[in-house]
């Protein structure tokens, strides 16, 4: 974005007499007017973040700076089936709520990233692969009801992307992928600071491309999607059927050799998908967050390995793999992210 100085100023100035941000320190030595770092104003504005995935739903409440203020979470399996999930999912707000002994009306903006197929116009979920009961699911105009405040929803992977470029190290980036994996995968393609999207807002499902084609069949439908590979449960089962014993991180930090070649299989299929991305794509920079990734570091050295292999290798003259910005609290981030963004936007 090319703005003139003159724009800039009245930007600032117009941010400054809004509350948005606060001048730091000076800086620079020398003779003349010195340069003021600036802020976002920390207790400008109170944002709850939401990072629904299929294994769990997680809550957090950030201030203007996105700094965790309170985070709390709870399983999928929490949310009894005979329980319609809008209305489990607000029980579950209240009580993050007054377990934070916050009130809802201290809440300027609510986010929300989903592990599915959102409807972007709509803002509604349309499916969640991964979790049944949330098909077709008004979650803004559901929570906007109850709080009383702006409610933004996106597809997870595009939320955690969000995070890494405003408050990780992606902030100078405008190229680059972030990829989260756990129980499932999310992804966020950032083409030129921009989200990625496609024309029925599903560009990034990347735990969707088809890895073995003769694999099983996934929840989504499809058969021998990369989900069915490299995900948590899936890594586990595998050790178990190849004779494993005890548990996979274990097994691994005994150099067990089943475990080690779960890993290296798993670090492979990632690492193809993850080449044909790059060549389509060009990304400066991959972060990949996942605890698998501490605990086996063999999956990350194998996917990095694998990409430089299969990638062009103009595509990967300057790609560079690294770790998220924020571990296991990525989507966290990305949903205040959201909502902060998204809400200033609006003002």
């Amino acid at each position: 974005m090319n703005l003139t100085q003159g724009t800039i100023t009245n930007v600032t100035k117009n941010f400054l007499e809004q509350g948005l941000i606060v001048e730091g320190e000076r800086v620079s030595s020398g003779m003349g007017r010195k340069e003021v770092l600036l802020y976002a104003h920390p207790h400008k504005f109170t944002y709850m973040g939401i990072d629904i995935g299929g294994h769990s739903v997680r809550f957090s409440l950030g201030n203007n700076g996105l700094e965790l203020l309170h985070a709390h979470e709870c399983l999928m399996v929490d949310l009894t089936p005979e329980e319609e999930r809008g209305e489990a999912l607000l029980r579950k707000i209240d009580e993050f709520l007054a377990l934070c002994g916050t009130d809802a009306a201290a809440i300027d903006a609510i986010g929300i990233g989903i592990t599915g197929i959102v409807d972007a116009a709509q803002q509604t979920v349309l499916n969640m692969p991964n979790a049944e009961h949330w098909d077709n699911l008004n979650l803004v105009s559901l929570l906007n009801e109850r709080y009383r405040c702006p409610v933004f929803l996106d597809e997870s992977g595009r939320t955690m992307a969000l995070a890494e470029q405003m408050s990780g190290e992606a902030r100078d980036i405008g190229d680059f992928i972030v990829v989260q994996v756990g129980y499932g995968i999310a992804a966020g393609i950032m083409i030129d600071g921009r989200p990625l999207r496609g024309v029925n807002n599903a560009a990034g499902l990347l735990g969707h491309i088809t890895a073995d084609p003769n694999g099983p069949r996934c929840s989504c439908g499809n058969y021998g999607c990369l989900e069915n590979i490299l995900t948590f449960p899936m890594l586990r089962n595998e050790f178990i059927l190849r004779g494993g014993s005890g548990t996979l991180a274990d097994a691994y930090r005994l150099n067990d050799k089943v475990a080690l070649d779960v890993c290296l299989e798993a670090g492979q299929a990632l690492g193809i998908a993850l080449s044909n991305v790059v060549n389509l794509f060009n990304p400066e920079t991959i972060y990949i967050g996942g605890p698998m990734f501490d605990v086996m570091p063999l999956l990350l050295d194998e996917t990095k390995r694998t990409i430089t292999l299969r990638a062009n290798r103009f595509s990967t003259l300057t790609l560079k793999l690294e770790r998220t910005s924020f571990g296991s609290r990525q989507g966290l981030i990305g949903a205040l992210a959201l909502a902060k963004i998204r809400l200033i936007q609006g003002l």
